[in-house]
């Protein structure tokens, strides 16, 4: 482009050049006008016309008409500067303005200081010369050449020179086009392209056709004068892509190969273009395209077109033969894993089968030996599945199994493996998981499957027993491994189930010792209260589990009484007798799981390792399942499970959901509280008491995140302060204590329960017959202050109508918790005996005296 605009701008100016030449030459030949010469006789004639026009006015002497005359003639001619009348006598009569300055000799004009034409004009009047008239006139232009050249044709040729370079330009670059599309294909090469069998497009640098061959045309069904200038973009052009299929919208004309051969200067080789001809086919070619010219100043394209629509439905035949084998190829994949699940998993519950599952971790487990990598597994056994197929039938125990085998695989078979053992056993094995870890694990799918509900029978209940072991206990092999697992899978139900339990050979050996927990009710059905009656918490089991506890850890069952006696204490005003005694039992037996302890940690007198603490805490879930599966008593469970699991969210919102959960959020959080203050105040092995104050400080500061703020306000209100003792119970003085059989007291302690159920209950009548039984009790045993006291109760309570009289009924009320503290005493005494504690105050026989007075306090303040 820029090579044809010089050679038109060249050619532009040889035809100016020739133009100017002639019009220079006329001008010599006097072919063109001279301006100055017309000029010289206008002002002629201006000058005669002035001098015949002034006759009359100087015969008249009217000079000042004259001088408005000649300045009039100024202003309206501009080359006339000035007009003069003068006598013969050489004086000047009127002149027009600044004439004297411009008559001077000396006196130049502004243009290049040439000097003005003045001009002399003789007056005759009556046949004698009069004056003469004076004319000063402004030089005329100079023309170029020293004057040789006319201004005006100098003008003249200044117009034809950038006309005519515009002009002729505009006209050559229009020649030239034609002439270049008219001479860029000879005729000789047209009739060779023509014979390719290959149709072909050339195209100029804007992508228009300049040449369309015979086969293309052929081809395609055109005419040669229908693409000729025509865009090739404008063609109906579809890009051919995957599959066969072709692209539904018209394709951006930069995508197509010949815009990137002539802008971009490449070669493409093989593009595949569609093109729908006249004749309605779409055909597939194979494009090429090619830039032409040898620099950017030459652009334009060569495009050949190869027909491969045959090729093309070849290919796309083979495309859906291919795609056809991949969905074959996909269905026996499938199949075959199909046949593998068949062949590895278990068909009712999707988990592995046993074979299955011991080709993998026997793999696993070699490389976690080789590697030292941890590796534990769990045994997961649902209690009373016999039970669940006896009661509704083989089709609701498949069902708990899918049930139970959904929540395992939900929880570990993304990371671990999952197998049913057998029967309702399953087993998981975690690799890259210590014991802690697998032991979390483990507690978190009991959880779970507790959890389960199912909707026919909506009654059933679910819980399981797990036992977890770990690599580090060096079984011999994974059959090593899942015996491990499965002798604490024992020992958890041996303990009363739903529990899990870790592999720790003492401990393991200790609790296979204990006699097996017999449940006296299914844990898979519920029954309600009204059911099942009032229920009853033994004092002689509490008694027995508790002297169990000081053959363990002497210490321990010291505190646990003190927490005891903190609890019944604090707990008055807040909660009913019944509830009250439910929270002493608790603070008798909640750490009772410490049986379990090995004696190496359990006695161990400095601190405890991580690892010897996470065998400590295990404690609590060992003791939280003994009294379950001892007592039938919901209200106990929940107290010890919520006591050791205060922090835990998920045991928040279950008790939430429970009718009397105020009450027993109170009651857990003064067993808790009790708890910490006493392990504060009391002196360990490691370490010696804090004082009252430093138990005070350290319950306040953890109100909010452990501890309820006014439940520690009530709870340091009514014990001293000033020693950290317990108060005298209500209705007794210091001087009271007894001497007392362990049979006999354990008796009297028993009706301790039914006292405070009646009392709840504001049954009068059952009231009267339970005092009456403990005067006979107390007489019998020479225990006067209970036998006076029970007295003073069974006749207010046979006598009074209490269902009106609420007057009666507090004065019942408190002649019958003075009797229950009584009572308590007697408790106190089978504790000490139990214990092994002597007290200060014994009498002789062999019988401890115990009383208010007497009784140990839980902490004295320095």
């Amino acid at each position: 482009m820029f090579r044809a605009f010089a050679a038109s701008i060249r050619l532009a100016f040889a035809f100016v050049c020739v133009g100017v030449g002639l019009i220079l030459s006329a001008q010599w030949l006097g072919l063109v006008p001279d301006s100055r010469l017309v000029e010289e006789e206008a002002r002629r004639k201006l000058c005669e016309h002035v001098a015949i026009a002034s006759l009359d006015d100087i015969r008249s002497h009217r000079w000042p008409t004259l001088k408005r005359y000649f300045d009039n003639k100024v202003i309206r001619n501009p080359s006339l500067i000035s007009v003069g009348l003068r006598s013969e006598m050489g004086t000047l009569r009127t002149a027009s303005a600044d004439h004297l300055e411009a008559w001077h000799p000396d006196w130049k004009s502004d243009l290049a200081n040439q000097p003005l034409v003045r001009l002399e004009v003789p007056v005759t009047m009556d046949n004698h010369h009069w004056g003469q008239l004076e004319f000063c006139f402004r030089p005329a232009e100079m023309g170029l050449l020293w004057g040789a050249l006319d201004p005006a044709l100098v003008r003249m040729l200044a117009y034809f020179i950038m006309a005519g370079m515009g002009g002729y330009t505009l006209l050559m670059l229009r020649v030239l086009g034609v002439f270049r599309k008219g001479q860029v294909v000879p005729d000789r090469v047209r009739q060779a392209l023509d014979t390719l069998a290959e149709g072909l497009l050339v195209l100029d640098d804007q992508g228009r056709i300049v040449l369309a061959n015979r086969s293309f045309l052929a081809i395609n069904g055109y005419e040669a004068e229908e693409l000729q200038d025509e865009s090739a973009a404008e063609l109906p052009w579809k890009l051919a892509i995957s599959g066969g299929r072709t692209a539904g919208a018209s394709i951006d004309p930069s995508r197509l190969p010949w815009f990137r051969a002539i802008h971009e200067r490449q070669s493409v080789i093989g593009e595949i273009l569609r093109l729908t001809g006249r004749d309605g086919v779409e055909r597939v070619f194979s494009v090429n395209a090619g830039p032409i010219g040898e620099d950017e100043n030459q652009n334009g394209a060569l495009v050949t077109f190869q027909d491969v629509t045959h090729v093309e439905q070849h290919r796309v035949e083979l495309e859906n033969m291919l795609m056809m084998l991949r969905v074959s190829k996909d269905e026996i994949q499938q199949k075959n894993q199909e046949l593998e699940v068949l062949a590895t998993r278990d068909a009712l519950t999707g988990c592995l089968n046993r074979r299955a599952f011991f080709q993998q971790m026997a793999t696993v487990f070699v490389e976690c030996q080789e590697n030292q990598r941890h590796l534990s597994c769990f045994m997961v056994d649902v209690d009373h599945f016999k039970s669940v197929n006896d009661t509704y039938g083989h089709h609701t125990g498949d069902e708990v199994l899918r049930r139970v085998s959904t929540v395992l695989r939900e929880l570990h078979e993304q990371k671990h493996i999952v197998c049913r053992y057998g029967g309702e056993e399953f087993c998981v094995v975690m690799p890259d998981a210590d014991l802690d870890t697998a032991f979390e694990e483990a507690e978190r799918t009991r959880l779970a499957i507790m959890d389960i509900r199912l909707t026919d029978p909506a009654a059933l209940r679910l819980t399981a027993s797990l036992g977890v072991s770990e690599l580090q206990f060096a079984p011999e092999d994974t059959q090593g491994l899942i015996n491990q697992a499965d002798e604490c899978l024992y020992v958890a139900k041996r303990g009363g189930r739903n529990q899990v339990v870790a592999y720790d050979p003492e401990a393991i050996a200790a609790a296979q010792a204990l006699p097996e927990v017999v449940e006296p009710r299914e844990t898979t059905t519920t029954t309600t209260a009204d059911e099942q009656g009032l229920v009853r918490l033994p004092f002689d089991v509490v008694t027995a589990l508790l002297s169990a506890l000081a053959y363990r850890d002497k210490a321990t069952a010291e505190h646990s009484r003190r927490v005891a006696d903190f609890c019944v204490t604090a707990a008055s005003g807040l909660l009913g007798q019944r509830e009250t005694y439910v929270l002493e039992i608790a603070g008798l037996l909640h750490d009772i799981g410490k049986i379990g302890v090995p004696d190496d940690i359990l006695h161990k007198p400095g601190s405890l390792t991580p690892a010897e603490w996470t065998v400590m805490r295990r404690h609590n879930e060992i003791g939280f399942q003994l009294i379950r599966g001892t007592f039938q008593c919901v209200e106990l469970e929940n107290l010890i499970r919520y006591h050791h699991q205060s922090k835990d969210d998920v045991t928040r919102r279950d008790l939430e959901g429970d009718e009397e959960y105020q009450s027993l959020y109170t009651a857990s959080n003064l067993l808790t509280i009790a708890d910490t203050y006493d392990a504060i105040t009391s002196d360990k092995p490691y370490r010696k008491g804090k004082p009252h104050a430093f138990a005070v400080e350290e319950l306040r500061r953890c109100v909010g995140t452990q501890f309820d703020a006014e439940l520690v306000e009530h709870f340091l209100s009514a014990i001293r302060p000033e020693d950290g003792s317990l108060p005298l119970p209500t209705g007794t003085t210091r001087g009271i204590a007894f001497a007392i059989d362990k049979t006999i007291a354990t008796e009297i302690g028993s009706h301790i329960e039914q006292l405070a159920e009646a009392m709840d209950g504001r049954d009068p009548s059952r009231l009267a017959t339970i005092a009456d039984e403990l005067r006979d009790l107390a007489e019998t045993s020479f225990l006067m202050p209970i036998a006076d006291c029970a007295g003073r109760v069974q006749t207010s309570a046979a006598q009074q109508n209490l269902d009106t009289e609420d007057e009666a009924w507090a004065e019942l009320l408190s002649e019958t918790e003075t009797l229950l503290d009584l009572c308590r005493v007697t408790q106190q005494s089978v504790l000490v005996q139990q214990e092994g504690l002597p007290d200060a105050d014994a009498s002789g026989g062999g019988m401890p005296r115990v009383g208010f007075p007497s009784m140990p306090a839980p902490h004295s303040a320095p």
